[in-house]
């Protein structure tokens, strides 16, 4: 894909941003849109929630505009974009239907399975599943693996946009990395959606940064993940490499940590998987301490150290790489139960101190 065309789409969608974002807002406000303050939110004023509304147009415009300026690549392409296209609406419009009146869980896992099986339906499916030896064709399996795939990274984004600038931040830096892995990949029309990303995050978190004057929304979340998974369905990277699969989720490492985090620790829990509570990652950063814009820092960084081995496994030996992110995880992970063990036994020492010392009764 050329680097003009990704420039138009990239424009495109940051103009589109620039424009409807401040428009939205006053909306937002006008007719009463409002993300309430309440248990599991950190805000503490309404805030607007249509971040989804201008996400939906700047990659839609942005797409248009690019076919007007080059319709090369959308030749041959056109079904599996219509296709792509209408899972965007059902995400975006559930998403919305959510912010509006809050959905049960299950109605959100259910259109996104629909839109799981739209895309198979439309050519984009998983056909591999691969390792730093070689591919496995998964066969008659294709259909599920692609249903759960779509599923956990429309979730991905959605679990994380907890904080001001938070899940906008680190889909840039995994925009901005998968923009050049995809470059140097050579991987296909695909990347023009990332390019649409790249373009409307840099001019949504100008509006999303701590104080944030506008929230994605579920609608807005959920699209950033739907996107990342269509452009990963898309790109022929298993063609090129055995390991290049993995890359989107190693450049999303920060949103699928605490995905995996969260389902593992509520499944442990005997809860729902997909009920909101107030225990992510980034809620024990700031129970420790952290002010908001350092909670932020820290995942940015963490995002960063994410997109340097996505971009490591194409430089370097894939088994040595994997070796250190293995390494990685490890550690995090230990930090992150020593952070919950030591808050846990604080908080403990807390209720004791505020109840009193206790009496035995001796009989």
């Amino acid at each position: 894909m050329g680097w003009d065309l990704l420039l138009v789409t990239f424009v495109s969608s940051l103009t589109v941003s620039a424009i409807s974002l401040p428009l939205l807002i006053k909306l937002g406000h006008r007719w009463k849109l409002l993300d309430q303050p309440g248990r599991h939110k950190r805000h503490k004023r309404p805030v607007p929630y249509l971040g989804g509304v201008a996400l939906f147009g700047g990659i839609w415009i942005a797409l248009i505009v690019g076919a007007l300026f080059d319709n090369a690549w959308l030749i041959g392409n056109s079904g599996r974009l219509f296709y792509v296209f209408l899972g965007a609406c059902v995400i975006s419009l559930v998403g919305l239907a959510d912010d509006l009146k809050p959905l049960s869980a299950r109605i959100k896992l259910a259109a996104q399975v629909l839109v799981g099986v739209m895309l198979y339906a439309g050519g984009l499916s998983v056909e591999l599943l691969t390792t730093p030896y070689g591919s496995v064709d998964v066969g008659a399996a294709s259909l599920i693996i692609t249903v759960l795939w779509v599923v956990t990274l429309t979730n991905a984004l959605n679990l994380i946009d907890g904080l001001d600038g938070l899940a906008g931040g680190v889909s840039l830096i995994a925009a901005i990395t998968l923009l050049i892995i995809g470059q140097m990949l050579n991987a296909g029309w695909g990347v023009l959606f990332i390019g649409g990303l790249t373009g409307f995050l840099i001019g949504f978190l100008i509006y999303n940064r701590y104080p944030a004057r506008i929230f994605l929304g579920d609608s807005g979340s959920m699209q950033l993940g739907y996107y990342f998974a269509v452009f990963s369905l898309l790109a022929p990277l298993k063609s090129f490499t055995a390991s290049a699969l993995y890359l989107p989720l190693l450049a999303l490492g920060v949103p699928l940590l605490e995905t995996s985090v969260s389902f593992g620790r509520r499944i442990l829990a005997g809860k729902n998987v997909m009920q909101a509570d107030h225990r992510h990652l980034f809620h024990f950063l700031a129970m420790a301490g952290l002010s908001p814009r350092k909670v932020v820092l820290v995942f940015y960084v963490l995002g960063f150290v994410f997109s340097g081995f996505a971009i490591g496994m194409l430089l370097w030996n894939r088994v040595l790489v994997l070796v250190v992110l293995a390494v990685f995880m490890v550690v995090i992970l230990l930090a992150f139960f020593i952070l919950v063990a030591g808050l846990v036994s604080r908080r403990r020492r807390e209720r004791r101190t505020a109840d009193g010392p206790t009496v035995r009764d001796k009989g």
